[in-house]
């Protein structure tokens, strides 16, 4: 169906992402045939308009005559021709035509001018809705994608792909479509009305057709790579953009000024290159069109006027023959420039298509626990990244006992994240298995596992919205008296007291209407309330000053009763009184024991008592 619509430029393997989009059109067929008959009703009026000079100057300028006799004929085809006649008779054969063409004329552009804003408004209404759903199912898929795959892509690339590439997808198509089947009509009637006219001067018109298709051929394969290129770098654009916004006090800490000009200034550049080459090619081929257009015109006119000389012509038809020719050469240019935007069309597609096809987050488990009791294991476990060469833990073992309080230390780089990581399945084993509660992490229910987790880590991230709905996230059924307890227990209940709107004040964009600390502790809030049996703290107190992490550390205390506790910090005050300190280095534990156990091994450990922080 492509190869047809297209006259031969694209084919099916060029419109498979594109095909395959077309579900999110198809709930809307009622308005797409709506569509569809307006566009016929713009062809046929077009056609007619056409045609509508010749009779204007053989007839309309002639003298009345008599009424045509009105009979039946023997046919259905005879009987439609002889209402013809009269229709014919009563708009230019009578005295009143000097009145009623005119009307005729007005009619045939009010009916033009309807149809127009019909097909066009029913289309747009489809492409919304479809961009529409099309983005909520990318958006699903977002949230399905694996962590891995959520860092690799920058939020300027997902932001390009969701508000960009789809709406270049699916916006684009209704245009298209408007284009490739009212210009397509209007030329198949044109075609038909100067068959009509003048199949000699017909034939001329016709070479045309292939030089122009051969044309857009020539642009589309030329600006394939070029169109490409330039969809992807309004996502590294944004990305610039949505970096810097969110670093502005490093930029202007550091005198990043102008570093952050040049970084927008190579992408910029590198967009404004890229859209001249589009326009350049645009620019040129528009010209070349007309160009070809206008000497098969002159060509026209030649054997018109030798037409003339021999009598074979009226100058009523040859005028209703060059103004359908001049008609045919807008849609035909239309036509013929349409290869760019549909290219660009097909690569969002593809685009779109390959985000959707990128495989969602592992979740093979079948099991679901109610409450854990907190025995995990770790058996034999390697995690290598990829691009690096050292494993971030190499064969790594370790129990630890339901209710446990363990804390993890060791250099920058020993496994200590990536431990914490494994248990949510945020980082996934290249080999080994990790159970809990005896059953292997693999077989419960990803959603059902991440349940009997709270995290906090030191990479703190609020959502631009209140502080109640912040805390109120991790547990949504949650009673305004247990949040206000997870706000007291999180030392924050100073912060709500200060505030006119109480805990339905707004922390802003990732909570930057708040001090370090108390971003700190709403997400230390938000993990109290959700009172999982088991607690993860990277660096959970690392933004608190002296005061605050003594209060905070007393509610953590309370709460790590009876709850299995893994805990990395780099303050010994909060690693001093875990029942358990494991040492790592290079992916492996070298030393454990308890604080006292760990300094009278005087080893590793026992060289860093002497400093109030662990070394990173």
């Amino acid at each position: 169906m492509i190869e047809k619509l297209t006259f031969g430029l694209f084919n099916r393997a060029d419109a498979r992402s594109f095909m395959r989009l077309t579900a999110y059109i198809k709930p809307y067929k009622i308005r797409i045939i709506g569509a569809l008959i307006a566009i016929i009703g713009i062809a046929m009026v077009e056609s007619y308009l056409a045609a509508f000079i010749a009779p204007l100057i053989n007839q309309g300028f002639a003298a009345p005559s008599e009424a045509p006799i009105l009979q039946y004929g023997s046919g259905f085809v005879q009987t439609l021709m002889r209402f013809k006649e009269q229709a014919n008779h009563f708009i230019w054969g009578t005295a009143d035509k000097v009145w009623i063409v005119p009307l005729f004329f007005m009619f045939l552009v009010t009916v033009r001018g309807i149809c127009r804003f019909v097909s066009s408004y029913l289309l747009s209404w489809v492409g919304l809705m479809a961009v529409a759903r099309l983005r909520s199912d990318m958006f699903a898929k977002m949230l399905m994608l694996p962590s891995s795959v959520q860092q690799e892509l920058s939020s300027g690339v997902i932001t390009g792909r969701f508000l960009v590439q789809a709406g270049v997808a699916i916006n684009n198509a209704s245009e298209i479509f408007i284009t490739l089947v009212r210009d397509g009509l209007i030329v198949i009637g044109l075609t038909f009305v100067l068959f009509y006219l003048n199949w000699q001067l017909t034939l001329i018109v016709l070479v045309m057709f292939p030089i122009l298709s051969r044309l857009s051929r020539y642009y589309r394969d030329r600006l394939k790579s070029v169109q490409s290129a330039s969809q992807n770098s309004i996502g590294e654009i944004s990305a610039v953009i949505n970096e810097i916004h969110q670093g502005h006090r490093v930029v202007k800490m550091f005198g990043g000024h102008n570093n952050a000009l040049e970084r927008f200034a190579t992408v910029n550049n590198k967009i404004i290159s890229l859209q001249k080459k589009m326009n350049q090619a645009s620019s040129a081929r528009s010209p070349l069109s007309e160009v070809i257009a206008c000497t098969a015109l002159a060509f026209v006119i030649f054997f018109a006027l030798w037409q003339s000389q021999k009598g074979i012509t009226t100058i009523g038809e040859f005028m209703a023959f060059i103004v359908a020719m001049m008609q045919i050469v807008a849609p035909l240019k239309n036509l013929s420039n349409i290869s760019i935007p549909m290219q660009a069309m097909f690569i969002a597609a593809d685009t779109v298509c390959e985000f959707l096809d990128t495989p969602d987050e592992t979740d093979n488990g079948k099991q679901t626990i109610a409450a854990a009791q907190g025995n995990i294991d770790f058996k034999n476990i390697d995690v290598q990244y990829p691009n690096q060469e050292q494993k971030a833990l190499n064969n790594f073992n370790l129990s630890i006992r339901s209710g446990e309080k363990i804390a993890l230390v060791g250099r920058s780089g020993s496994g200590k994240t990536t431990a914490i990581n494994l248990l949510t399945r945020f980082v996934l084993p290249n080999s080994g298995e990790i159970t809990l509660d005896g059953i292997n992490i693999d077989n419960i229910k990803l959603d059902n596992l991440r349940q009997q987790f709270s995290l906090v880590s030191q990479d703190v991230f609020l959502f631009d919205d209140t502080l109640y709905n912040n805390i109120r996230y991790s547990r949504p059924d949650a009673s305004d008296e247990e949040i206000e307890a997870a706000l007291k227990a999180a030392n924050l209940w100073d912060l709500v007291q200060q505030s006119p709107d109480g805990m339905h004040q707004h922390i802003g964009a990732d909570g930057n209407n708040l001090s370090g600390g108390q971003r700190q502790r709403v997400s230390i809030a938000r993990a109290i309330l959700k009172d999982a049996p088991i607690l993860l703290l990277d660096e959970a107190t690392s933004a608190l000053d002296n005061e605050s992490e003594r209060l905070i550390q007393q509610a953590l205390e309370r709460l790590m009763q009876k709850r299995t506790s893994i805990i990395v910090a780099h303050r010994l005050s909060t690693i001093e009184h875990a029942d358990r300190i494991i040492v790592m280095d290079g992916g492996k534990i070298i030393e454990q024991g308890s604080h006292s156990e760990l300094i009278d091994q005087n080893g590793y450990y026992a060289k860093l008592s002497n400093m109030p922080f662990v070394p990173e």
